[in-house]
């Protein structure tokens, strides 16, 4: 979750430094909203996206041996803490967003209880508003005060300007951003957007003024005038909004000759924040079945059944400690000759591992282990094939580790870590196995038909030719 939260607030941060930098000060307005709630429905979406890419080619001609058949280790629950922090902390974020949902219903109340007489004025909802209003508008609808209308007439400038706030419907992107803000409240780059819609917004509505050949020294003067009346409601679309100084700059500004050049930097902005922000999954290519008996270099005689033992909370503590008993191999002097595993020894490593727990036969018969959901074998070939041995330079010649698989009692991973001599293959054993696992819901484990949380461990080992 605080992956998630960060991605948000970069990707954000990132579109709206953007937007400041290049755009704002383009008279470009329509493409300026268009890129403003884009760019901020896709820093809330951004994390969520998941991207395929190729796998890396490895250069180092090795070979994945599966030591062992994977073993269940039944994990026992700690004792739950008294204070329950998560509880606390999706209490005060729900809290929070109640409060902002209850205080945006009470300001568009409190815009439709505003009293006045409704009346028809070229095609548009016009309120007369008892008390002398400056004018504003909501949704389909114009506020003003009577002194605004002499001879029924309204000026044609105020007129005109909330009238391009009802034709752009720009009370929608108001009310959108003020439900993001809601549920995505701890996201301090929201305001900035609000402000930013809001600017482009009153740019558009002077564009539209403009452009009917009033004279805009009048226009701001008329501006100017309306400021000391200046009582704005929350969600609305104030004439007089006092952001004056951008918006008296922009009326005189000429178009720039880069407008095709900033719009591009707005676009490759998007681009790039969803190649780094993206999630990446690594494509699996079609591969042979499994053949349990023929597994890397080596071939497997009698591989026993997987193990199930049970330990409380230290245990793995210690095998990351203790390097855990690898099976042994034992050469042939032919040329041709495979590596093979020892019964004996294979059956002794699982004999070792069993002097750790406290967990009699008859509880191990009522046991039944997690099952990647394509199948144990398959598990096995994904790693095999997406291990990246590139981070060797192959005078290892054999290095080993086990990768952990923390299942919860709902199938999911919690949490995948790997113990062994080699740090550098730890790492690339817990990335091979994230990135196979990716989306994955394992079956849980069982005991007494009841799922309960375990961890799927899978010893094997990499050889350098």
């Amino acid at each position: 979750m605080f992956i998630i939260v960060l991605k948000m607030l970069l990707c954000s941060s990132v579109c709206i430094a953007v937007y400041y930098l290049f755009l704002e000060k383009e008279k470009m307005y329509r493409f300026n909203r268009f890129y403003l709630l884009v760019s901020l429905i896709f820093s809330l979406v951004i994390p969520f996206i998941s991207i395929t890419v190729q796998p890396p080619k490895t250069v180092n001609k090795s070979e994945i041996i599966f030591e062992d058949a994977a073993q269940q280790i039944i994990q026992t629950q700690p004792a739950q803490e008294i204070f329950d922090w998560i509880n606390l902390i999706c209490f005060i974020y729900g809290a929070v967003a109640l409060f902002l949902l209850i205080k945006s219903v009470l300001s568009i109340i409190a815009i439709r209880n505003v009293q006045g007489e409704k009346m028809i004025y070229q095609n548009y909802t016009v309120k007369v508003t008892h008390e002398n209003l400056p004018p504003f508008s909501f949704w389909n609808t114009i506020y003003l005060g009577k002194s605004y209308i002499k001879n029924n007439i309204i000026d044609p400038r105020i007129f005109l300007h909330e009238k391009k706030h009802i034709d752009q419907k720009h009370s929608i992107d108001l009310i959108f951003i003020d439900i993001l803000k809601i549920f995505t409240w701890l996201n301090p780059i929201l305001h900035i957007y609000k402000k930013a819609i809001i600017t482009n917004h009153e740019f558009l509505a002077d564009e539209a003024v403009l452009n009917s050949r009033y004279d805009i020294k009048e226009y701001q003067n008329l501006i100017l005038d309306e400021i000391i009346n200046i009582q704005n409601l929350p969600l609305t679309h104030s004439f007089n909004f006092n952001n004056t100084k951008k918006r008296f700059i922009m009326m005189t500004k000429k178009k720039s000759r880069f407008t095709v050049l900033k719009k591009m930097a707005g676009i490759t902005t998007l681009i790039a924040a969803t190649a780094l922000f993206a999630e990446r999954t690594y494509a699996v290519n079609p591969i042979a079945p499994y053949n349990p008996q023929k597994v890397g270099t080596g071939t497997v005689e009698n591989v026993e059944s997987p193990q199930v033992t049970s330990t409380n909370s230290g245990y793995f503590e210690k095998i990351k400690e203790k390097p855990s008993k690898a099976v042994e191999f034992k050469k042939e002097n032919t040329k041709a000759a495979a590596d093979t595993i020892s019964p004996k020894k294979t059956a002794q490593a699982n004999s070792n591992e069993g002097n750790n727990t406290n967990v009699n036969q008859q509880e191990d018969r009522d046991f039944v282990q997690a099952e990647f959901p394509e199948g144990a074998k398959l598990l096995r070939s994904k790693i095999g094939s997406m291990l990246d041995t590139s981070i060797f330079d192959g005078k290892e010649k054999l290095v080993k580790s086990t990768a952990h698989i923390h299942v919860d009692e709902t199938g999911k991973i919690s949490q995948i870590t790997a113990s062994g001599d080699n740090e550098a293959f730890n790492k690339e054993i817990v990335k091979t196995v994230t990135t196979v696992n990716n989306g994955m819901v394992w079956k849980p484990a069982t005991r007494n038909g009841k799922a309960t949380a375990s961890i799927f461990t899978l010893p094997m080992s990499m050889s350098f030719q």
